[in-house]
């Protein structure tokens, strides 16, 4: 279970809204690894929108990718919910490949050394798919204190059923189209 618990949610709030998920996606307190030279991919950089119900206003959730430096991404999401206040945070996002896939490194700005790990698919330039670590499929590593370890985990577990949350859709919208 996520141990900084904000808005009884976490962190990725404003995703855990949106999907409603029945699990939580894993957190630990050390990257995959460190920035490297691990090209941004450009295709993400931009805004992403995902409606919580297309039949009435059930309002949004909003990714916006920034290229940081060459190496992160500053990552802003809003979560709009009618009749409730907006949700906005601000997170450090930067790639990794492990076992063939190309993780995120996600750190939330307000808390301490806390990230959690995404992959992600453009199965079109218009539609992007999110999916996190699941917490379950990372309960038997238990406390992974070094890069080194949870990466070696990582890398033999990634394709075990379960290892990953739902994926999830975003689609890109124009700055124009923001609410």
């Amino acid at each position: 279970m996520l141990k900084s618990i904000r808005a009884g949610l976490g962190p990725w709030s404003p995703l855990v809204v949106c999907l409603v998920l029945s699990a939580c996606p894993y957190d630990n307190p050390v990257p995959l690894d460190a920035p490297k030279a691990v090209s941004l991919d450009q295709r993400l950089l931009g805004r992403w929108v995902a409606r919580h119900d297309k039949e009435k206003d059930g309002g949004f959730t909003e990714f916006e990718f920034f290229a940081f430096n060459e190496r992160e991404y500053l990552v802003t999401t809003l979560n709009r919910e009618p009749f409730k206040r907006d949700e906005v945070d601000h997170y450090r996002a930067y790639p990794t490949v492990v076992g063939g896939r190309t993780f995120l490194n996600c750190r939330d700005l307000r808390q301490q050394e806390s990230y959690v790990f995404a992959v992600y698919e453009l199965s079109d330039p218009e539609t992007l798919a999110v999916s996190f670590v699941s917490d379950d499929a990372m309960k038997p590593a238990g406390g992974l204190k070094t890069s080194a370890a949870l990466r070696a985990y990582v890398e033999k577990h990634v394709a075990d059923k379960g290892f990953f949350e739902p994926l999830f859709e975003l689609k890109r919208t124009a700055d124009s189209e923001r609410k």
